[in-house]
């Protein structure tokens, strides 16, 4: 008989991807003045800049905050050249302490988030035995990766097309085995509350 020590994690964000989530159109001389600095329950979204000129192209803009984990993290977004938006951080933060300008732009700069959800389950060795995802209102699907937020993803739950249905995804015999860490992944289109139960 299976004796394991079973937990659980919810991670809940239904916040649409916005180029002004994290702070507002500005020309700081320094530092933004953060409007937001976390996003939902347990999860990290990446970062993007967007500049309303063509004159800013190479100014930087360096985020400071936590990743996924809830370890340190530090990121550089290069401005383009142009009034855009800009792919952002390559990492994705659960907090944000500070977003400091490297000059001051001459054009309005924002800071916002894109659609991506990410999340850590737990860090270490673990087994995924139960699945609970509701839906955002968009047929998709939510990730569970091992090693990281971008490693492999050794199981798939599908997410239907009405918003707050939940599809729950029981695991036979031991579960799937994460031997480096179990991490989600999704868009919140797509699902806007996923609960996890795993050993902990």
């Amino acid at each position: 008989m299976y004796m394991g020590d079973v937990k659980s994690k919810t991670f809940i964000d239904a916040n649409a991807s916005s180029n002004t989530f994290v702070a507002a159109a500005a020309q700081p001389t320094t530092t933004f003045t953060l409007a937001k600095t976390s996003f939902g329950t347990n999860t990290a979204r990446k970062i993007t800049a967007t500049t309303s000129g063509s004159s800013d192209g190479g100014k930087t803009i360096t985020i400071v905050g936590t990743d996924e984990k809830g370890d340190a993290l530090t990121e550089v977004i290069t401005l383009p050249g142009s009034a855009s938006t800009t792919a952002g951080t390559t990492g994705a933060f659960l907090t944000i302490t500070s977003a400091t300008v490297s000059a001051q732009p001459a054009a309005n700069v924002s800071l916002g988030m894109t659609a991506e959800v990410f999340g850590s389950v737990f860090a270490g060795r673990t087994r995924v035995r139960q699945v609970n995802a509701a839906s955002g209102g968009a047929i998709g699907s939510v990730e569970f990766r091992d090693a990281s937020i971008s490693g492999s993803s050794l199981l798939t739950v599908r997410t239907g097309a009405t918003e707050g249905d939940i599809n729950t995804v029981n695991i036979p015999q031991d579960g799937i085995l994460y031997k480096d860490g179990a991490f989600v992944s999704f868009s919140e289109l797509h699902a806007n509350s996923v609960t996890v139960y795993f050993d902990g």
